[in-house]
């Protein structure tokens, strides 16, 4: 694999475009990857005390049905669950909880999908519209997997009309968390394009890394830790326009 040299002679990053099959597409998770995740809670958790000063209890509450919601998730990774992912998800947050159904749905609609839009342009990651501008002007295609539905985060972000693709976990032809790779899968069938020509693009080496190597398709990890404990091969680069840079044509 090509690599280039940064000024001063200093090992840069692998040179992805060189390789074969080229890359002709790139697949982005969004949390984490797209935005810096931990401002955004910091600032969440900050506006999540603010809204209930006056009734603590009640925030205390609502922190309690967060922090089950976010557990499910990842319980639920780990059992491969399949089916309506939403429903499955409250339900299990409900049980941890003890609190009513249709209170979860409200509480994780107003502090999970509505409230973080206002704050997501300031946690944007660093020159994101500048590198999803580079990659189409080389002629590759977008497309977007999450958990999550990710539509109203894209446009918060000013970014909606760079991916060809919006995907989410929850979409009723996956019905996977990652790192069950069905979500991949889907991607390449709307992108018609075989894994050897797509770039899967993540923060989190134990589900993204994972879910690509069961794909077979090859991942870069942005922000990730450079020392791998896990055996799976990905590329890892400090910074979205570094990952950004290795696709860059010669």
């Amino acid at each position: 694999m090509s690599t280039r040299c940064s000024t001063g002679g200093q090992l840069a990053v692998p040179d992805l475009r060189v390789t074969h099959p080229v890359v002709k597409a790139v697949i982005f998770d969004v949390d984490g990857t797209l935005y810096r995740q931990r401002p955004l809670r910091r600032a969440m958790a900050v506006r999540l005390v603010a809204g209930h000063l006056l009734h603590p209890i009640r925030g205390m509450r609502t922190a309690r049905i967060l922090a089950a919601y976010r557990q499910a998730q990842e319980d639920m990774r780990a059992d491969a669950a399949v089916g309506d992912l939403t429903e499955v998800q409250l339900l299990a947050a409900s049980a941890r909880t003890g609190v009513d159904l249709a209170e979860v749905a409200r509480c994780v609609t107003r502090w999970m999908d509505v409230a973080p839009l206002a704050l997501l342009p300031r946690c944007a990651e660093h020159d994101l519209v500048e590198s999803l501008d580079l990659l189409r002007s080389w002629g590759l295609r977008l497309a977007v997997l999450s958990d999550y539905p990710a539509h109203a985060k894209l446009a918060a972000l000013g970014i909606a009309d760079h991916f060809d693709h919006v995907l989410c976990a929850q979409d009723a032809d996956i019905g996977r968390f990652k790192p069950h790779p069905r979500g991949l899968e889907v991607a390449l069938q709307r992108l018609e394009l075989d894994a050897a020509e797509v770039l899967y693009v993540g923060d989190r080496s134990e589900v993204d890394a994972v879910s690509a190597a069961a794909a077979n398709i090859r991942c870069v990890i942005v922000g990730g830790p450079r020392v791998r404990t896990d055996g799976t091969d990905y590329h890892t680069t400090r910074t979205l326009r570094e990952m950004t840079m290795m696709l860059e044509p010669t």
